[in-house]
């Protein structure tokens, strides 16, 4: 099992979300937030040439920058903790590709706010540690609990979940 970026951020996100996501029961297509998202990744940022980058189905990059700098578009703050772990795994799955980039940035464009995250040692055990979680939840047999959190009401898996 290949394990993406998405399965990431949903780690850090839900459990459920993920367990869900690893089964092909993908949401997004009917989720709002997941439109402005894509509408703020399409709309900004026109100047970048290196947009919308693609790695062996396991990493979509919104750009590199002229300096050789990773970027992660972004709506909003709230899942701050699961966006920077993201941006960690993009960050080494390129250094296990032999792309020596340590450095990324995550942009809040709604905030108009930067955030940089950059690839330690010590933080590279922890992706290490996040990509065993993801292979260890999508198999189990059955779906974790369903827990109430903040982002329960907005999220595409809501319906799945709740109903």
């Amino acid at each position: 099992m290949k394990v993406t970026g998405t399965m990431i951020n949903y780690l850090f996100v839900c459990r459920r979300k993920l367990w869900l996501f690893c089964r092909h029961l993908e949401m997004e297509h009917n989720s709002d937030k997941v439109a402005l998202g894509r509408l703020l990744h399409e709309e900004g940022f026109q100047r970048e040439r290196r947009k919308e980058l693609r790695i062996d189905d396991q990493v979509t990059l919104d750009f590199i920058d002229r300096d050789g700098i990773l970027h992660d578009v972004k709506s909003g703050l709230s899942m701050s903790q699961a966006h920077q772990m993201q941006v960690l795994y993009y960050l080494y799955v390129l250094k296990q590709k032999g792309v020596p980039n340590r450095k990324g940035v995550i942009n809040y464009v709604k905030q108009r706010r930067k955030e940089e995250v950059e690839l330690t040692a010590e933080k590279e055990i922890q992706v290490q540690t996040a990509m065993g979680q993801v292979k260890a939840m999508a198999n189990q047999r059955q779906a974790p609990p369903a827990e109430r959190l903040k982002i329960c009401r907005s999220c595409s898996y809501n319906e799945l979940c709740w109903s």
